[in-house]
């Protein structure tokens, strides 16, 4: 993840961080996040925590040579809960994110750092331009002048392997572009075939209508990525929560390991949630991240 120098990544996390300890994260779809800047010198440490609203949940038990649907009710202090982890590089932000079937995606958790982003420089530019209105400038100035200072957009993008595109597009909504890198110019751009001898990377970016469905793409993209030879590239789409998706396809893992349900949830009983950095499953992403630190370390463009 990145965003431009006059909104840091740090800044936002910190920011993050604050409202976390108050309980002020809360957002509308149920979801705490949690940040820790300064336990780790590199890396910031987060939990995601979506609290449900049903208040029952059912067993099958057995009877005899059948079976029983039983209900049961939470006690009222009690409520079902999802959780994610992730841990992200300092340095290059780059990340990690724990996550299993129906918790909360990376697109939505991404979009709640995004969310903090957007009301940080909405809260700067309000205040740069009354700052430069009480210095008498006029009011119009003063808003196009706090809105060039304070520009920019709080950006992510999953990393995949080539291996793993297919299933990785079956999640999108829509697909709205394919961007590839290649290291050759194609034969088709005789404008600068002049200057093919001195070519190191060649972008080239395709867009699809609307109407097109991501099932009548996925395999021609995929078939043109293979094709290419390209090392890497990016494919834009939106999610089925609406939210906008950009897959940059490279050649590291992007899978660090499975374990199951309950041996993970065996390892968080009893876990302060404000206390999460020192967790079971926060040391493990470390480890994985020091272990893979070619990756962790760095820069994505």
């Amino acid at each position: 993840m990145e965003a431009p120098k006059a909104i840091s990544v740090e800044e936002v996390m910190k920011a993050l961080a604050k409202q976390a300890t108050n309980y002020e994260s809360f957002d509308e779809a149920g979801r705490f996040l949690f940040v820790d800047t300064e336990s780790d010198g590199e890396y910031y440490l987060g939990l995601i925590v979506t609290v449900k609203s049903q208040r029952t949940f059912c067993e099958l038990r057995e009877a005899g040579s059948s079976f029983k649907v039983q209900v049961n009710k939470l006690d009222r202090n009690s409520n079902i809960m999802e959780f994610n982890f992730f841990i992200i590089n300092k340095e290059s932000g780059v990340g990690l994110y724990q996550h299993y079937h129906q918790s909360c995606s990376i697109g939505q958790g991404m979009n709640l750092i995004k969310k903090r982003f957007n009301e940080l420089k909405g809260q700067k530019r309000e205040q740069k331009k009354n700052d430069l209105i009480a210095g008498k400038k006029n009011a119009d100035k003063a808003e196009k002048m706090a809105n060039k200072e304070f520009k920019g957009f709080f950006k992510w993008q999953l990393l995949i392997r080539k291996e793993k595109l297919a299933s990785v597009l079956k999640e999108l909504e829509h697909i709205k572009a394919l961007e590839v890198d290649l290291s050759y110019l194609e034969p088709d751009s005789k404008e600068f075939g002049q200057l093919s001898g001195f070519v190191i990377k060649q972008k080239r970016k395709f867009s699809f209508g609307k109407k097109f469905s991501p099932s009548s793409l996925i395999d021609l993209i995929v078939s043109a990525v293979n094709r290419s030879k390209t090392d890497s590239g990016r494919v834009f789409g939106v999610d089925e929560d609406g939210l906008d998706r950009i897959i940059k396809i490279q050649n590291n893992p992007d899978n660090f390991g499975e374990f199951g349900y309950d041996e993970v949830a065996e390892h968080i009983n009893n876990l302060d949630v404000l206390s999460f950095q020192s967790s079971w499953i926060i040391k493990n992403l470390r480890e994985v991240c020091q272990n893979h630190s070619s990756i962790f370390k760095a820069k994505i463009k």
